[in-house]
């Protein structure tokens, strides 16, 4: 289904009343004699008849007296008492528990349960009505026949007179209160049968139905026999005599401990997961077909500033700026349309500053497979993003500085003596390191304003023609600036390549060892002054 509505829920009611009414019909043949006596197609026909009627009242195209109506007719056909409560339980059980099924997907299905419930509750006290007119009218032929006749009732029924004691009590109050007739006939019922908490505001109520006010719906604890504490719903009214005074209550109640203790439960396994999600370090949203967020946790409020409840009903549009919102949407409806959870980092303008979010975006499906919601679970990666482009930028400045010291470490220029520098060249010479070459050396004789430069070659590999080349062209560079080059050395074979290759050597020294070298600049050096 595509949305959440009351729509929905009556859409979702209507697709399962095939099923409903063929659960009815089951168990109405097997456990309501008068039914099961009719036939299979009059019980069908009844059925379907009960569920449209209860259908159309939750609908609001019929008033909840429809559904009365279709009960009490059952009992006026000539159904037992006992046959139309347990038509009413089996209709009221089946509808709740299609109910109740729907309402983890159906919102409003909380509140289908509360108006089925009064409806059922409705027709009971209709039927309990009912049946006390005809025992009124056979009062005449006797107390007995009227006290079988409420005692076939499937409710408590207890009938307490002006003074507030009992006078008529039935099967189902001996069942619940573990008390029998001749023992409760005379007791006074509030002191006897209820907790001394609710003593005040129960005599209260029985004032205000004497005079004239029944009760519909109302809860309150009862104590058995054996101190078990039960929660029973009533709907009091009062017994008028033949001149029109009211000379008694007649209460009808069901057990409701059970029901109210799902309800309870159900109320806690919502808070706590509530709770998880509100203190769970990561933001968790679900927004249904149109957008519109139906659920947040507390992480998501907090992000933007909002009071709780703010958000729901409302789209991104409402509060983030166009761009934001469009890569919401669009990540939204990437994962509709997957099917499947997505990844994707979103970046989000919270209430302290930008916040980046790694977002897994995942649908919801209903029964029939049909996706109605989009969830995403979010986590805050903003810290963890502005840590790697910090290592990024300690990395890029490492790499240069390491770029910085293996220039300085593959053209080491080193002041050996007052106007006298020494570059050490070791391994091979490249375009790239020939030119290093050349910088550093003009570099260093600029900066130690030497007189003479040592290129020492010893630990070249070997000297090719670009080698050779480099190193006439720092020469004539050093020779421009004023300083002599001293090529050290020179091997028998790097002498032979020279000579080969027919490099013009002219300008530059050269000597066989780096100590000759250092010898005849200091002694050069010494001279000039």
């Amino acid at each position: 289904m595509s949305d959440r509505t009351p729509s929905a829920y009556l859409a979702f009611l209507s697709s399962q009343e095939r099923e409903v009414c063929a659960a009815i019909s089951r168990d109405a043949a097997a456990e309501i004699p008068f039914l099961g006596k009719a036939g299979e197609a009059e019980t069908t026909t009844w059925v379907e008849g009960a569920a449209a009627t209860t259908i159309r009242v939750l609908a609001g195209e019929a008033e909840a007296s429809a559904i009365t109506a279709h009960f009490v007719d059952l009992a006026r056909r000539g159904a037992t008492a006992e046959e139309v409560v347990r038509a009413v339980t089996l209709c009221r059980r089946h509808w709740l528990r299609v109910s109740l099924r729907a309402l983890a997907e159906h919102p409003f299905a909380a509140e289908g349960i509360e108006r089925l419930s009064g409806c059922f509750d409705t027709a009971f006290e209709a039927i309990g009505r009912h049946y006390a007119e005809v025992a009124a009218a056979r009062c005449r032929d006797g107390a007995a026949r009227f006290r079988s006749l409420v005692g076939a009732i499937g409710n408590v029924i207890v009938i307490i007179d002006e003074d507030g004691r009992i006078s008529e009590w039935n099967g189902e109050a001996e069942r619940i209160y573990g008390c029998s007739r001749d023992e409760a006939l005379g007791k006074e019922y509030v002191g006897t049968f209820l907790p001394p908490e609710v003593h005040e505001s129960v005599r209260a109520d029985m004032r205000k139905v004497l005079a004239g006010e029944p009760t519909r719906h109302g809860e309150n604890p009862v104590i058995a026999r054996d101190g078990t504490v039960r929660l029973l719903q009533w709907n009091v009214d009062r017994v008028l005599d033949g001149e029109g005074r009211a000379v008694a209550i007649v209460a009808s109640g069901y057990d409701v401990t059970a029901h109210r203790e799902d309800q309870d439960r159900l109320e806690r396994s919502r808070a706590e997961v509530q709770a998880i999600l509100d203190n769970a370090p990561i933001v968790v949203f679900v927004k249904d077909l149109e957008g519109r967020f139906t659920f947040v946790n507390r992480q998501f409020d907090d992000l933007f500033g909002f009071s709780r409840g703010w958000t729901l009903g409302k789209r991104d549009a409402d509060f983030l700026p166009p761009e934001a919102a469009q890569q919401n949407r669009d990540n939204d409806r990437e994962a509709l349309a997957a099917g499947r959870p997505l990844n994707s980092e979103e970046i989000i303008p919270g209430k302290d500053g930008i916040h980046v979010y790694m977002a897994s975006k995942f649908p919801l499906f209903d029964e029939d497979g049909a996706p109605y919601a989009v969830c995403g679970i979010a986590l805050d990666i903003t810290s963890r993003k502005r840590a790697e482009e910090e290592r990024e930028q300690l990395a890029q400045r490492i790499i240069e500085a390491q770029h910085t010291a293996l220039r300085a470490l593959s053209t080491p220029l080193l002041p050996i003596a007052s106007g006298v520098v020494l570059m050490p060249l070791v391994g091979a010479i490249d375009a790239a390191r020939a030119g290093l070459v050349l910088e550093t050396l003009l570099d260093g004789v600029g900066a130690h304003r030497a007189e003479v430069a040592i290129l020492d070659i010893t630990g070249l590999r070997e000297v090719d023609a670009e080698v050779a080349t480099g190193l006439v062209q720092a020469a004539q560079a050093a020779a421009l600036l004023g300083a002599e080059v001293v090529l050290t050395g020179v091997r028998p074979a790097a002498a032979r390549t020279i000579i080969e290759l027919g490099v013009d050597m002219r300008g530059i020294k050269t000597l066989s060892s780096l100590q000759q070298g250092v010898t005849h600049a200091i002694t050069r050096t010494r001279g000039r002054r």
